[in-house]
């Protein structure tokens, strides 16, 4: 307690100076917070109150009188935040799956950079060009393939005879 004592002078000095550089720009605020809060208080508040009070009663009559306004408000306000909390799920799961396919891309970079240092840019170059067209002839098979199905289709479809003028008979369809 002694210590305190001694040096609640210097203390206190030092508090005092602290804020002395800056008093020539809060004085300003302050009276300008004092004008604002002055200028409410005798203008504003004094037409504002008796609306707000009003207002207030005639939702408060209304709240009471009809229930099921009051049910369809808290509904509404239900509705709300469960939307919210979607929202924010949604944006929670669409920022981790974001995060999972970059961490998915730079292993990938890694994995390539890693592959082309050990086999060298040459062996490298190679290799890409067989991948290239394997995926090019896989394609071109694709393509074969689904176009060779699709004739059949066709072929099946133009079997198929025709019962009537009107069309096929009654369940003879799919």
């Amino acid at each position: 307690m002694d210590i305190l004592q001694d040096n609640f002078p210097q203390i206190f000095n030092l508090y005092s100076n602290y804020y002395t550089p800056y008093v020539a720009y809060i004085r300003p605020l302050q009276h300008a917070l004092l004008i604002a809060e002055s200028y409410f208080y005798r203008y504003l508040f004094p037409t504002l109150y008796p609306i707000l009070a009003l207002s207030t009663r005639i939702f408060r009559a209304a709240l009471t009188e009809q229930p099921s306004l009051l049910s369809l408000a808290l509904l509404a306000l239900l509705l709300v935040i469960s939307l919210k909390v979607l929202d924010m799920v949604r944006r929670t799961v669409i920022y981790w799956i974001s995060i999972a396919i970059r961490l998915v891309m730079y292993v990938g970079m890694v994995i390539v950079g890693m592959w082309v240092y050990q086999r060298g840019l040459d062996q490298s170059l190679e290799d890409l060009g067989w991948l290239v067209g394997l995926l090019a002839g896989l394609s071109e098979q694709g393509e074969k393939i689904g176009h060779a199905r699709a004739t059949g289709r066709t072929r099946e479809a133009r079997k198929i005879p025709r019962s009537s003028a009107r069309g096929r008979a009654r369940g003879g369809g799919w």
